[in-house]
């Protein structure tokens, strides 16, 4: 950058300097314009979504994904498979019975997220969340 007789240039500093120098009004659309040129605002963008639209979904689980959401969402009812610092509820099964349960499948225990019965809350989980505690639940099976 060429700083001349105190002036930058052309350059983001220039432009930063020009709107430093002006008031209201024409500084704020000087930032505006600054904001929309480089594209580096957090502010007026839009978050990437979480589950990209047209890509192509693997089916294979993570299960350390489906670790750290049993940690959030579940560890308050159930045994999840590691030491709770928490009591559990006596009736609410742990996940490793729910994983040994005669014919147990991630699509089973799927189904049940998607579609949880009393007493149990709905999660609102997404589909990826769903297959990946899913496949966290099911590795605790022996």
């Amino acid at each position: 950058m060429t700083v001349t007789a105190g002036h930058p240039d052309n350059s983001y500093l220039g432009v930063l300097y020009a709107a430093h120098h002006r008031s209201g009004r024409a500084m704020l659309a000087s930032a505006f314009i600054l904001l929309a040129l480089t594209g580096s605002a957090a502010v007026g963008q839009e978050p990437e979504p979480l589950e990209k639209k047209n890509t192509i979904e693997t089916k294979v689980p993570d299960l350390e994904n489906g670790l750290k959401i049993a940690r959030t969402l579940c560890s308050s009812c159930h045994l999840i498979g590691e030491p709770s610092a928490t009591v559990t509820p006596a009736d609410v099964p742990s996940f490793a019975s729910i994983a040994n349960r005669p014919e147990q499948s991630t699509e089973k225990i799927a189904n049940w997220l998607k579609a949880p019965h009393m007493p149990m809350p709905d999660p609102n989980l997404t589909r990826v969340e769903i297959r990946d505690l899913a496949g966290y639940i099911l590795s605790l099976k022996p």
